[in-house]
């Protein structure tokens, strides 16, 4: 049985990059033949930022690891 991928997309509100963000991410899914659930999470304080390790809008995670180089590393969270 094949495995689920999950991609969140975290925005923060009124990203300009929203609708572009998720439509990439599905056709990245359906181009590479995975079974994706795509979720979308709005990022509207600083509290959220935090507790969701956000790096910015957007931002993009494959079953929960961030898809930016270097994330793991990082603790600039923030609405930015």
């Amino acid at each position: 049985m094949e495995q689920e991928i999950r991609i969140e997309c975290l925005f923060a509100p009124g990203c300009g990059s929203r609708e572009h963000t998720l439509a990439l991410a599905a056709e990245v899914a359906e181009s590479l033949g995975l079974d994706a659930k795509i979720e979308e999470t709005v990022i509207s304080t600083a509290e959220d930022a935090a507790r969701y390790r956000f790096l910015g809008s957007p931002s993009v995670r494959v079953n929960g690891r961030d898809i930016e180089p270097g994330a793991d590393d990082r603790t600039d969270f923030g609405m930015g």
